[in-house]
């Protein structure tokens, strides 16, 4: 078995509106993170925390000695911008340490315990195993379906200066729904799969209106209809909150650079500053792509 294994994993996109923890899209945004056998110090480093736990927790479910663990690599996903960056942190570290132990564990045994650790598995199934996917608790299981995606999207994201810690805004929902906005949200949730799927790309900007977060996430990021009404009068099939904030993501065929200047140019009206990022959704979950 290998002493060391560095792990490719992506960032993710969660929700897309109306699929509260239940939607999440893989990027072709990616980290490497490498896990070692070996001793290391105590690292300040949140996301290298992240890993550490992620793989020692892997080694307990599989009834595996801990051994002493060390971890490296350069965080490229912003953290706190709704981009999955501890999603990404921990799967490395689940699929590292599944390949140090030589693929103890199931695909299931790693999502079910990455969501554990997350508290939610719409950033954590595709971040394991890539493309758009539908997941599910079923008690104490969850489960995953990789949802078909027509080709040629591309993601406009307009990545905010600000954090918006997913802990803190989700302390912000209703606890309780009427029917109509239930409603709204399975109905437009279904059609955003469906459209996807289909390349219905006309659909997207009614299937991805959201009435259960991104109106509460509004009220601490003021510009955020401003800045959907500007991507999609730039071009844009639809925009929306990636994950719980603060990134806006934007969907398109074409023009990509005049949507990430209106959405730049309205965060700014909005007294927000920025950058834009250029994606696509991606097929790739974490993997393993180098052995020591």
């Amino acid at each position: 078995m290998p002493q060391s294994v560095t792990v490719r994993v992506p960032a993710t996109s969660a929700n897309l509106g109306p699929g509260f923890d239940s939607l999440g899209l893989a990027l072709a945004l990616t980290q490497d993170v490498t896990l070692a056998l070996g001793h290391q110090a105590e690292t300040r480093d949140g996301l290298a925390r992240l890993v550490l736990d992620a793989a020692r927790s892997a080694y307990r479910l599989a009834r595996v000695e801990v051994p002493e663990l060390t971890v490296s690599g350069t965080s490229s996903i912003p953290i706190g911008r709704g981009l999955g960056a501890s999603a990404a942190a921990r799967a490395a570290g689940i699929v590292g340490a599944n390949a140090l132990m030589g693929g103890t564990l199931s695909d299931e045994q790693m999502l079910t315990l990455g969501a554990g650790l997350e508290g939610h598995a719409d950033n954590m199934a595709p971040a394991l195993f890539g493309g758009l996917r539908v997941v599910v608790r079923e008690g104490e299981r969850v489960l995953q379906i990789a949802a078909p995606l027509a080709p040629g999207l591309k993601v406009v994201l307009f990545i905010p200066d600000f954090e918006m810690p997913t802990n803190e805004s989700r302390k912000l929902l209703p606890a309780q729904l009427s029917k109509d906005d239930a409603v709204h949200n399975i109905g437009r949730a279904a059609m955003l799969v469906t459209a996807l799927g289909r390349g219905e790309w006309s659909l997207l900007d009614t299937a991805t209106q959201d009435r259960i977060h991104q109106p509460v996430r509004a009220g601490l990021f003021k510009a955020m209809p401003d800045i959907f009404a500007a991507a999609k009068a730039a071009g844009a099939l639809c925009a929306y909150l990636s994950g719980g904030g603060s990134t806006i993501a934007a969907f398109t065929l074409a023009s990509e650079d005049a949507i990430a200047a209106a959405m730049t140019e309205a965060a700014r009206s909005g007294g927000y500053a920025g950058r834009s990022a250029f994606t696509t959704p991606s097929e790739d979950g974490a993997s393993v792509i180098a052995e020591g």
